[in-house]
This record gives C-alpha cells, structure tokens and sequence, in this order.
C-alpha cells in the first residue's frame, strides 16, 4: 500500500472534526479500511501495516478508557454504509430465543401508553 493509497482511504471515509474528542478506534478504522478495500477491489493490508500507514499520515491515537482512540475521525460513504451494515449482528429466531420471549413476565416490562 502506498501513501497515495492511504490518502485515497482517508478522504473517501473520514471526515476530520477538530472540536471533539470522539473519535474511531483502531478496530473500527481498519474494519472500514477493509470495507473500503472489498468495495474499491483492493487488497487490504495487515492491520499493523495498517497502523503503520496511518502514522506515516500524521494520525496519533490516544488512549481511552483502554481502548485506542483516533480523536476526531468520522466515518463517511459508501464504505462507512458497508461496514456498519456488516458489523450489526443480525436477529434470527431459534428455538430458544422463542422460549425466552415466552418467558417474560409482562409486568416487568413498562408500558407504552
């Protein structure tokens, strides 16, 4: 991956938003690093070349709660659809799962009225 690659990512998928501090983690910014890639046809490299890149770029994480954070970052595009659409786990109904929703007691659950 050159530089003018992961230049290409980041103008394609982040915005930069000075005024926060919110921000993407890593895992976040490379899972869209690899939408991106499946979407463009590239082929994506390893993630620690991948935070290699990003470095080269002049991006700094910071830690947070744990968790490394790149203050700022907002996802955008096509990419950012495709990722999201591709981490959020989807619902499917087992057996169990319609045993448990039998078992919940009606009274416990506020109402909307």
């Amino acid at each position: 991956m050159t530089d003018t690659q992961i230049s290409s990512f980041l103008s394609d998928c982040v915005v930069f938003d000075d005024d926060t501090e919110e921000g993407l983690d890593f895992d976040t910014l490379y899972g869209l690093y690899i939408s991106w890639c499946v979407l463009g046809r590239k082929v994506p490299i390893p993630d620690s070349a991948f935070r290699t890149a990003l470095e080269l770029e002049g991006l700094r994480d910071r830690k947070d709660h744990g968790q490394r954070i790149y203050p700022g970052l907002n996802m955008v595009g096509p990419a950012a659809r495709d990722y999201v659409m591709n981490s959020v786990p989807v619902w499917t109904e087992t057996e169990a799962s319609v045993t448990d929703l039998t078992q919940i007691d009606e009274r416990s659950v506020p109402s909307l009225s």
